[in-house]
């Protein structure tokens, strides 16, 4: 079991790693687009560029996401468990996996497909006429930054299990506390 979670783990953090290139994809496509601004050229396409910055964003959110689920980055409310011994939180860690997040992350899967389908069948483009096309590519990393947070969860509570019902060291982030057996 831990075995699966490690792997998972690692793939994320793979996956995350690699797409922190972006950032520097990002931040130069923002610097072109000001300077651009700036100087007001005319002909440069503005609308492409704003599109594209907020699709690396996106893309830069979606291939994250798994990983940092997996790494307790994700928002959370520690100050209602910080009193509690590490085990309680690992309680309630997995019920909150099992009862909310799976599930949630569960319908954005099953019904974000169709919202990729849907752009690729009708060949969706941007609303703006000088805006980019194959809209379909985004909401396709979207849905894959979906899938990712599943496989994330997915990760969490297979430590989570190993843990409580196994009493073996999973090397647990929930909390601000360190895991201990």
């Amino acid at each position: 079991m831990l075995r699966t979670a490690n792997a998972i783990y690692r793939l994320l953090e793979r996956i995350a790693d690699a797409s922190g290139w972006l950032l520097i994809v990002l931040m130069a496509v923002t610097c072109i687009d000001v300077v651009m601004r700036k100087f007001g050229v005319i002909g440069f396409p503005y609308t492409k560029f704003q599109e594209l910055e907020w699709h690396l964003h996106t893309t830069i959110f979606s291939f994250w996401l798994g990983f940092n689920y997996c790494v307790n980055a994700h928002p959370r409310v520690d100050s209602y468990t910080e009193l509690l011994g590490f085990r309680r939180k690992a309680w309630i860690e997995l019920f909150g996996c099992l009862v909310f997040a799976i599930p949630y992350t569960a319908v954005l899967v099953w019904y974000g497909w169709d919202f990729v389908r849907t752009a690729w069948v009708f060949n969706e483009r941007s609303d703006s006429a000088l805006g980019l096309e194959y809209r379909w590519i985004i909401k396709g990393i979207l849905y894959a930054g979906f899938l990712l947070l599943l496989v994330g969860i997915v990760s969490v509570l297979l430590r989570l299990v190993a843990y409580l019902f196994y009493k073996q060291e999973a090397n647990l982030n929930i909390g601000t506390s360190v895991s201990q057996v």
